[in-house]
């Protein structure tokens, strides 16, 4: 019998959680699944704990490759390499530092071929110190080919994980990608036309996957160098997908979604925008934005609100005020950060 699910897991310095990682998907109760380690040159022995724990599940052997890079290149190729290399009629990709409930091929590749979905999302847990939160990335849930969570996903009206989610491998060999070339905000690149692609996408109303708070995780590091890494990096990758808007004569119709996008990149930035020289990098990052948060167009509304946040940024004042202008009372969209 073929291979129903492939998982393609990302590993990179996760020694701390692989074994956690692993056990989920070698514990799976859908027996017809493949799993890829994809080793981007981990500088821990992740992928020496990943094989010693294979060991206690022997029937599974057969089941695991592992694909190893000769030189690190980060998570976007590392995650591209894991759907290139999968064989499963459909696939999931997964962060080695998460994990996953045991019945999620099985739940989630049942659904997809009930109703011939493209793309199928389960809820997750928000995973920190042994706590987690449940979370939905479709709350309003999905009505008919799934049109709305698509539309949704284009204009940034929910978070844009790449995880959490079962593709039908076809969606990558049949159409022409633009894929992120960075680490930062390959997710919404991803997210973003797997969606525009998919003729249906359905919901397990189920949480199945365990995103978990990583704090030694690229995106957590906060420094001025890695602030400035990651804004570079988002900006690069919203480039690519604005591009890809663009080649498919879309941008009009997604334009919510670009200029949420480019705020989410001015605001790369705001750990270190006290000092002055990255007040005006952050005012010249998509600078055609810094008019419609202070007088909207016709895909946002400009508030009071957000008007006072900009120029606590403009005047530098941003740090001083910075844990009132988050107040859940104050902040004009937390969708922002």
């Amino acid at each position: 019998m073929g291979i129903k699910v492939s998982f393609a897991v990302a590993i990179y310095n996760v020694a701390a959680y692989i074994e956690e990682c692993v056990r989920s998907l070698y514990e799976q109760t859908l027996d017809e699944i493949e799993i890829i380690l994809v080793d981007d040159c981990t500088l821990d022995n992740s992928i020496d704990i990943a094989l010693r724990v294979l060991e206690e599940y022997p029937n599974r052997k057969s089941q695991v490759r592992v694909i190893r890079h000769e030189q690190n290149q980060g998570l976007s190729c590392t995650r591209h390499d894991g759907i290139l290399s999968a064989r499963g009629d459909y696939l999931i990709s997964i962060d080695g530092d998460d994990f996953v409930d045991t019945r999620m091929a099985e739940l989630m590749y049942k659904k997809a071929i009930e109703t011939d979905a493209d793309i199928t999302i389960c809820d997750y847990y928000y995973y920190y110190q042994g706590k987690s939160q449940y979370c939905t990335l479709v709350p309003d849930g999905i009505i008919g080919d799934g049109e709305n969570v698509r539309d949704d996903i284009l204009n940034r009206r929910v978070y844009p994980y790449f995880v959490s989610k079962l593709y039908r491998r076809g969606l990558f060999s049949e159409h022409d990608y633009m894929w992120p070339v960075k680490n930062m905000g390959e997710d919404t690149v991803m997210s973003a036309e797997t969606a525009f692609f998919a003729k249906r996408i359905t919901h397990v109303d189920v949480p199945l996957y365990y995103y978990r708070y990583n704090p030694n995780a690229i995106t957590k590091l906060l420094d001025e160098e890695h602030c400035l890494k990651n804004h570079d990096d988002f900006k690069s990758n919203v480039d690519i997908l604005i591009g890809f808007l663009e080649r498919e004569g879309v941008r009009e119709k997604y334009g919510r979604g670009i200029f949420v996008n480019k705020v989410r990149t001015k605001n790369r930035l705001l750990r270190i925008v006290g000092q002055k020289k990255y007040i005006k990098l952050w005012l010249k990052t998509y600078p055609e934005i810094n008019k419609v948060i202070l007088f909207g167009n016709k895909y946002h509304k400009s508030t009071y609100r957000e008007k006072v946040w900009f120029f606590a940024i403009v005047l530098g004042l941003y740090p001083k005020y910075k844990k009132r202008l988050h107040s859940r009372r104050f902040f004009p969209y937390q969708g922002w950060i």
